[in-house]
């Protein structure tokens, strides 16, 4: 989509949102070589490193860390910060382009289930739906109210 962007003339930005545990992809690092050497500046994409992965820690599974220097070896101009800070994340995304011809990598350090507290940070919530006297319980924790 960023490179149509460019081929067609058209004036906007792309921004993917993944998981820490689609790093382990090859297609996704397939993509990150593609985008700099095409110059896709207008591309950013969002990396939710909240440390997961279906069956375990993320770096138990596979060694990303450390994720921000990937990145930048790939070309990519990349950062991290809290990704629970919005304010944060927003000024990152609205920065895009950064006008040096190379897309950017945000790693938004995440907690699972962040501000409930039977779920927070635990990895069962990747599997299980929760029971409807859990959906309020969590509604009631989030301040969530009809």
């Amino acid at each position: 989509m960023a490179l149509a962007a460019r081929i067609q003339q058209q004036d906007y930005r792309v921004f993917v949102i993944m998981s820490d545990g689609e790093c382990n992809e090859g297609s996704v690092w397939e993509a990150a070589l593609f985008a700099p050497a095409k110059q896709l500046e207008k591309l950013a994409v969002v990396v939710d490193y909240n440390k997961w992965q279906a069956t375990g820690r993320s770096n138990e599974v596979m060694a990303l860390d450390p994720l921000v220097k990937k990145w930048e070896a790939f070309g990519w101009n990349a950062l991290e910060l809290d990704g629970h800070d919005l304010g944060a994340l927003s000024d990152a995304m609205n920065r895009v382009p950064l006008g040096n011809g190379k897309p950017l990598a945000i790693v938004a350090h995440t907690v699972k289930g962040k501000g409930i507290s039977f779920m927070e940070d635990d990895n069962n919530w990747h599997y299980r739906i929760p029971k409807p006297e859990e959906v309020e319980a969590a509604r009631k924790e989030l301040g969530i109210c009809d």
